[in-house]
């Protein structure tokens, strides 16, 4: 059994090591303000003066909250497994385990700006991004059946069900920024406050989804064993832009570009508004990945809502069996073919950022030392989303508008923890940079739970 627990739980843990839910960095660096406009939808056309154009910029990332790379230390030391390093395991595995997988690639993103009185006005964006977003979660109670059987279980119910989500698509978005001020809107106001709406418009087309709205399968263990019940309630919504059917009639073996089709489509919308409460201290709100798409072509769902009782084998005078349980019967779902909508990881942005010698160089306004602090609230443990809220706290010094270096903290989310510093540069008409948001692996195996890194380069006008 332990070994069936072991391998189970690092299957699961497994996918992740190829590949953070927010990328906290690209926030924090102003140079890169307008491609974390995908984030903070106000942030666009942040220090651009006339347009800039990013030819590459991925953002790879993935965490989970039920093992650390320490633990994979501590294994690989010891050389074999032992109940001591299971039982520990389990005992800090939350009951709910997840685990994100996740990548952000700009392919071609353009940002410009337009002005008025030598001011912006008008900041806009267009471009073509390839996402992939995934999660998986585990109920806890899975491993301890596996690890220690269902006698712990007594008189209770627990949910043995995972659940899978994922999204593989690519968005073709135009953005667009207004700039306002108080004084001009409402003449009578005092305090002048700096308004910057936004708003990203995405059309999205789906290359592959995986959607689980529902997903239980309860078992109950009676008193003293006298029966299990099971109880299933489960939904899978699968669609793929593979011609399923041109791939069983290719006796070849090969696939050609029209086995490729997009398998759905749909809308998705970022809104967003900035406020500049002090010249150094700005204000930005966000609501993002509104929307979904609908998935219509190469569709297969799965259903299944039945109970079955196992009350153990009936043998009859000869002591052969005359009844088995049949699980069959509670696994087998029923297969359909209907489109589905899967919608967006929505979450709820704050950040604000406080601004230490304000400089300028080439019409481009800065500070030196920029003190930041954002908040993610997700709305449900899906994808990208988590009701785990997140804190993130960063610094960053600016040297000229050429060199902007900074590090951060960040709690809560699916990693629990993270500390990651990034590097931007500009040199001539180039812009580019890295960044990890938990670089904690390196030097902190307990805390490691996840990492990212992106990267980006730019032309700058």
């Amino acid at each position: 059994m332990k070994f069936f627990l072991i391998a189970a739980l690092f299957l699961t843990l497994g996918t992740t090591s190829l590949l953070a839910q927010i990328n906290f960095a690209a926030i924090q660096n102003q140079h890169s303000h307008s491609l974390a406009s995908s984030q903070l939808p106000s942030l666009l056309g942040d220090d651009v003066k006339h347009a800039e154009l990013f030819f590459l910029a991925p953002h790879f990332g993935f965490g989970n909250n039920m093992i650390t790379a320490n633990d994979l230390t501590q294994l690989s030391k010891e050389g074999k497994l032992s109940n001591q390093y299971i039982d520990d395991l389990l005992q800090k595995m939350p009951q709910q385990g997840n685990i994100w997988l996740g990548m952000d690639v700009p392919v071609l993103n353009l940002f410009f700006n337009v002005r008025r009185k030598k001011e912006p006005f008008l900041s806009m964006g267009l471009g073509i991004r390839e996402k992939m977003d995934a999660s998986f979660s585990l109920n806890k109670d899975f491993f301890s059946l596996l690890y220690k059987g269902n006698k712990q279980f007594e008189n209770r119910s627990i949910n043995l069900s995972p659940s899978l989500n994922m999204m593989l698509y690519n968005e073709y978005f135009f953005a667009i920024a207004g700039q306002f001020t108080t004084s001009s809107l409402f003449p009578s106001m005092k305090k002048n406050i700096v308004i910057k709406p936004a708003v990203r418009i995405r059309y999205l087309n789906g290359i592959m989804g995986i959607d689980m709205p529902t997903s239980k399968i309860n078992m109950y263990t009676a008193p003293e064993g006298r029966y299990i019940d099971f109880t299933t309630d489960m939904t899978l919504n699968m669609a793929s832009a593979i011609d399923t059917l041109e791939i069983e009639g290719n006796t070849n073996g090969e696939l050609g570009l029209g086995n490729f089709n997009a398998a759905g489509s749909g809308l998705g919308v970022d809104i967003g508004i900035g406020l500049e409460l002090l010249e150094n201290l700005r204000l930005n709100l966000g609501v993002v990945d509104i929307g979904g798409i609908n998935f219509n072509r190469n569709v297969i769902n799965y259903t299944k809502k039945d109970k079955y009782r196992y009350e153990g084998v009936t043998l009859n005078e000869d002591g052969e069996m005359m009844e088995l349980a049949d699980f069959e019967t509670l696994l087998q779902p029923n297969k359909t073919y209907h489109s589905f909508k899967q919608s967006l990881p929505t979450r709820f942005l704050v950040h604000a950022n406080y601004g230490l010698i304000k400089k300028e160089r080439r019409k481009v306004s800065y500070f030196a030392h920029n003190f930041s602090v954002a908040y993610v609230q997700g709305f449900k443990n899906y994808l990208s989303s988590t009701r785990a809220p997140a804190l993130h706290l960063g610094y960053a010094y600016n040297l000229a508008n050429y060199v902007n270096a900074g590090i951060n903290v960040t709690a809560g989310g699916v990693n629990k923890f993270q500390a990651g510093a990034m590097l931007g540069v500009r040199v001539l008409a180039f812009k580019l940079g890295i960044a990890s948001n938990n670089l904690l692996p390196l030097f902190y195996s307990k805390a490691g739970s996840g990492t990212d890194a992106s990267f980006y380069f730019g032309l700058y006008f």
